[in-house]
């Protein structure tokens, strides 16, 4: 059963991809008109020499030229760009030779020169890097009789500076796709720079489990990390060891590698709903086209409202008319799944970092690549795009200072056994701050009871680290407080959290539900589906439905009940529930207090 959303009418999926999740201090009807602009921009043959305009608020920067600024402009424009990168995490984008409007006017070769040095001057008083620099020609008309056109330049910069609190700015990447496109093959590339065979070699780096190895498909959530330096250049195994890889790096970019199999699917919805990736790369294969598998995962994308980009792969291994029909017709996709921004194709390098600011800005705009693991073909400009994914807060739409000033609030998506170190919780801290000898409460166990435990170690990126700030993934080793000759039994969904916080465990909330698929026409009370909540994972129970019943294609407020165990549900969280041939999204409205 499709688990797309072209079935439904125009509004629905408007409201499936809820402009309210869209990041904070952007106006629902700012980034609409937005994306209608890219629409046409994109359609419209002036799209080679326009951009959409300059928005007030985020981390891109347009600047005609940066030419001689007296001593004032000049304190007035680090200032601006100091705006820029906190509003970025850390990085900023700027396009020079750009109009507040988006026209491309270009730089002549002595601007261009002057503007580059101004540009650093900027960095360096900030302590910030240039880290990418692409530039392109625009054409304009001369002002005298001849009618030859003026040779200008377009610059566009990718500006880094890691703050002083972190060694690093980081974004997570959830890898999609159905099986055998090439998901684990490319992520194989990306970490270890090394072509595949032809015969995926390369995936062997990154399974986890023996029948893994042994059938080629992933059946669990593989994780692993490419790194970037100063300068852009990639840091990966290659050449280093994962403790000079995170020393040498100011990006770093997880790779989160979910399993392509029908009968895996639930792990792959637990990847994204708890995982909490900032962007998804939706893998197509050139020589099988979009698949059924390929639309379910972009309906779960789209209905988590996480920013998507394509990767086609296997290049090499079709034509050029072969590989135009699969283009088409994943813009046809993309298009029925309500992302209407259109396709922004990736070829090179100085095309990536701008599709990265479209994954943040446009509001629908998807940027494609099209890649080969084989020849290497498209890689560089993957490389490049990933080097300039936005960092982790700016994806989520908050400002850190935001988050640090909300109570602690981490969520625990994986626990292990460690010998001689006790329980681990892996996972990622959404509010709050956290360091090592913090004394936390960890819950709720299934019977809603609430302990207390001690921050024994901290491990960011494998690395031993004294403090955590939110958006950032880590591990924590926890000793148990309140009685040390009893475990804490972390499973997961569990949260820690702060010790005077509220003790909440629930087991009954309302959610707005809406039904995508089911093997009858609608849902009452007694059913009952697997609901996916965050990093919760928990059979839920229909125990009263607005209007009595659930239709496909309708939304209905729902009130439910998990009957086996206590679970930590927030209000507002998105959540996806499925069940055999039943599929479902919606959100959670109400937490009822027992």
């Amino acid at each position: 059963m499709d688990f797309m959303l072209s079935n439904f009418c125009e509004e629905e999926c408007g409201r499936v991809f809820n402009p309210s999740r869209q990041p904070s201090g952007r106006s629902s009807s700012a980034l609409l008109a937005r994306q209608r602009l890219v629409s046409e921009l994109i359609e419209s043959s002036d799209a080679e020499n326009r951009l959409p305009p300059e928005m007030e608020l985020g981390n891109i920067e347009y600047k005609a030229k940066l030419v001689s600024p007296s001593v004032s402009r000049l304190e007035h424009l680090i200032t601006q760009m100091k705006w820029r990168l906190s509003e970025g995490m850390g990085e900023a984008i700027y396009e020079l030779g750009v109009e507040d409007d988006g026209r491309m006017v270009g730089m002549c070769d002595e601007e261009y020169d002057e503007s580059m040095r101004t540009l650093r001057t900027m960095a360096d008083a900030l302590q910030a890097d240039i880290v990418e620099c692409t530039e392109r020609e625009v054409r304009e008309a001369s002002d005298d009789e001849s009618g030859e056109t003026e040779r200008r330049r377009v610059a566009e910069v990718l500006i880094r500076r890691v703050p002083e609190s972190q060694p690093f700015v980081e974004s997570r990447l959830a890898v999609l796709g159905g099986a055998d496109v090439g998901k684990s093959t490319l992520c194989g590339v990306l970490t270890h720079q090394q072509l595949d065979d032809g015969n995926g070699k390369t995936r062997m780096n990154q399974f986890r489990h023996p029948h893994e190895v042994l059938t080629g498909k992933t059946s669990s959530v593989c994780q692993d990390m490419i790194a970037f330096d100063s300068k852009g250049k990639i840091l990966n195994y290659s050449a280093t060891s994962v403790s000079e890889m995170v020393e040498q790096a100011t990006k770093v970019v997880h790779l989160l590698d979910l399993a392509g199999d029908a009968k895996y699917l639930k792990t792959t919805i637990y990847g994204l709903s708890a995982y909490g990736p900032h962007a998804v790369c939706l893998i197509v294969s050139a020589t099988s086209g979009p698949t059924t598998i390929t639309r379910e995962h972009l309906g779960l994308a789209v209905a988590l409202s996480l920013p998507v980009f394509v990767v086609i792969t296997k290049r090499d291994a079709v034509s050029k008319e072969r590989l135009r029909s699969v283009m088409d017709a994943v813009a046809r996709l993309l298009g029925r799944a309500g992302l209407r921004g259109g396709v922004v194709r990736v070829r090179r390098k100085r095309e990536a970092v701008r599709a990265a600011s479209v994954l943040l800005s446009s509001g629908g705009a998807v940027p494609l690549l099209c890649v080969s693991s084989v020849t290497g073909e498209g890689m560089k400009a993957l490389r490049c795009l990933l080097n300039a994914l936005p960092p982790s807060t700016a994806m989520m739409g908050h400002r850190k200072d935001e988050l640090l000033r909300l109570p602690l609030l981490f969520t625990v998506e994986e626990t292990y056994q460690v010998p001689h170190v006790g329980e681990v919780a892996c996972g990622v801290l959404a509010e709050g701050s956290l360091r090592m000898r913090d004394r936390v409460m960890v819950g709720p166990s299934k019977e809603g009871k609430w302990r207390i435990a001690t921050v024994a170690g901290v491990r960011r990126a494998k690395v031993p680290v004294l403090s955590v700030e939110p958006g950032q993934a880590v591990s924590l080793s926890l000793l148990p407080a309140d009685n040390v000759d009893e475990p804490l039994g972390l499973r997961r969904g569990m949260v820690l959290q702060c010790e005077l916080a509220p003790r909440s465990a629930c087991t009954r909330f309302v959610a707005q539900l809406m039904l995508l698929s089911h093997e009858g026409t609608t849902i009452t009370s007694g059913f009952e589906a697997i609901f996916f909540i965050g990093s919760v994972r928990q059979l839920a129970r229909v125990e009263k439905v607005e209007g009595t019943t659930l239709r496909t294609g309708e939304w209905a407020t729902v009130e439910l009940r998990f009957p086996y165990s206590c679970e930590f549900v927030r209000r507002g969280t998105p959540l996806i529930f499925r069940q055999g041939k039943t599929r479902g999204i919606g959100d959670v409205v109400e937490v009822i207090e027992e």
